[in-house]
């Protein structure tokens, strides 16, 4: 009985108390969801970012001397001939990010990296002949001109596949992601790295 008359004394209070607590709890509810979609838009906008081609792209030159005898160049040096040859190349090493692989996943707060296509080096050599001495009749055939431009390219190719260019582009790749893995850190979301380059990102993330 003293029960029923307290209820009944104070059930307004009571009810509004419920009510005030459930609209305090449907306001939270809406405003973690609210932040979740906030988040979710910051962390899709850096990934738009990051969908950017990267380019790095070098100059390289060099010159190359080939002495030719087709006799023998000790008693008949007269018939020597050589050529000097100019090589340029413009090398270029792309990471299409188009075919980046990224889910990002609200309910767990989970950026989940997939997929991070290889870099694609690219080499356009030119070879010039820069100058040409021919010995007494011993011109330069078509085919030695022909075989010795072939060569110079072969060379200034393996010199651009051992120079620092893909690692220039691989430096600009891991900065580019540093960047996703700051903001999705900021936002107190988890990433998952499957790519080669998760470890060399691990100090942002943790």
């Amino acid at each position: 009985m003293v029960i029923f008359n307290f209820l009944k004394k104070y059930f307004l209070s009571i009810l509004f108390l419920i009510l005030g607590l459930l609209a305090f709890i449907f306001i939270l509810k809406k405003s973690g969801k609210e932040n979740v979609r906030s988040e979710t838009k910051i962390i899709n906008h850096e990934i738009q970012r990051l969908n950017k081609m990267i380019v790095i792209e070098q100059n390289f030159s060099s010159f190359k001397t080939k002495k030719y005898n087709n006799f023998n160049p000790k008693y008949f040096d007269f018939l020597n001939k050589n050529i000097v040859l100019y090589i340029t190349a413009m090398a270029q090493v792309t990471y299409d990010m188009k075919k980046i692989k990224i889910d990002v996943d609200s309910t767990s707060k989970t950026v989940h990296i997939i997929f991070i296509p290889e870099p694609e080096l690219k080499v356009y050599p030119d070879v010039e002949i820069y100058s040409m001495e021919t010995g007494f009749l011993n011109d330069f055939s078509k085919s030695e001109l022909n075989e010795v431009m072939e060569e110079s390219k072969k060379d200034i190719t393996n010199e651009v596949k051992k120079s620092n260019i893909k690692a220039l582009a691989k430096t600009q790749l891991i900065s580019n992601l540093k960047e996703l893995y700051k903001v999705v850190k900021l936002n107190n979301w988890k990433i998952i790295d499957d790519t080669p380059y998760a470890n060399q990102l691990n100090t942002i993330k943790d």
